[in-house]
């Protein structure tokens, strides 16, 4: 195998959306990409180019009569050594009729070891109407086998009381693993448990296949997840979370060896509580590329 490790540096994993909106499948699809490039680096000593420029943009329509939401992430890494990434971002998520959010992130990545890569995020924002106020999110992943990959992460999303569900906290822990069947095929599987505000529990399952030798040298992510948001609008009670079922579709096209586009659709069918019946639907495109040099 060339390089069977896959961190993802943003907080979604998988297929499933969190506090940052619809973009984090999309992101996390590239940081994944990055840091198993990066993981080739440890292990066969490969050349390495330092930086990486990942800008992305993301429209989300709604089947009820909502306005749509726009965002606009931005991401920069810098990889010193082969072992380290360091890197910043900023998320520019516009909701109407609650306004616009600017979350600033702080991002890092290490192989302590050649099989091990530990890594965290945090960000946060100055005056959030419909955000956490601070996120706080790091974990690891560990190749226990030639083939197999297990996965950990830790998650805390900081409200205050300014935001829709008042102040508090929502945790989450994140295990799960990647399994390659070849050099250019694997899957990964997560599952998440949280505690909101102290009082409800949530659960999500999320999977994909991960296709990296398409026509091209093209890389196709298919993504199907089911279970609880934990942010996004609830459609009921304060602090009450709903389920929804979100498939997501991804794909990066080379166009110079430095230079690729992607392209992504994710759709969220969002049941009412109790799954008593359809809340709402929604379709979010993303398009983006990735620049390293």
């Amino acid at each position: 195998m060339r390089a069977p490790t896959a961190a993802l540096l943003l907080l979604a994993s998988g297929v499933l959306t969190t506090a940052s909106g619809q973009m984090n499948d999309a992101a996390a699809l590239l940081n994944q990409e990055v840091i198993l490039e990066q993981a080739v680096e440890v292990r066969e000593g490969k050349p390495f180019r330092r930086w990486t420029i990942v800008p992305l943009y993301t429209i989300t329509g709604f089947n009820d009569g909502r306005s749509a939401w726009q965002q606009i992430y931005t991401e920069v890494l810098y990889q010193p050594y082969p072992n380290l990434i360091i890197g910043t971002g900023i998320d520019i998520l516009q909701r109407p009729p609650s306004g616009t959010d600017i979350l600033y992130s702080a991002i890092a990545s290490w192989y302590p070891v050649k099989y091990l890569e530990v890594h965290t995020k945090l960000s946060f924002s100055a005056d959030p109407q419909f955000s956490p106020n601070q996120i706080y999110s790091g974990g690891l992943e560990y190749q226990v086998a030639p083939r197999l990959l297990l996965l950990f992460d830790y998650t805390q999303l900081n409200f205050a009381s300014v935001a829709p569900l008042g102040e508090g906290s929502i945790e989450q822990i994140k295990p799960g693993f990647s399994w390659w069947f070849n050099d250019d095929i694997f899957f990964t599987f997560r599952y998440a448990h949280g505690w909101a505000f102290n009082d409800d529990n949530y659960n999500y399952y999320a999977g994909s296949m991960n296709f990296w030798n398409m026509p091209g040298g093209g890389r196709l992510t298919v993504g199907l997840a089911y279970g609880t948001d934990p942010d996004l609008e609830f459609g009921s009670g304060a602090t009450s979370l709903s389920n929804a079922w979100i498939g997501s579709l991804f794909y990066r096209q080379p166009i110079t060896p430095d230079f690729a586009l992607v392209a992504g659709l994710q759709y969220v069918y969002r049941l009412r509580e109790n799954n008593s019946g359809e809340l709402y639907q929604q379709w979010a495109p993303t398009i983006g590329a990735v620049w390293t040099f």
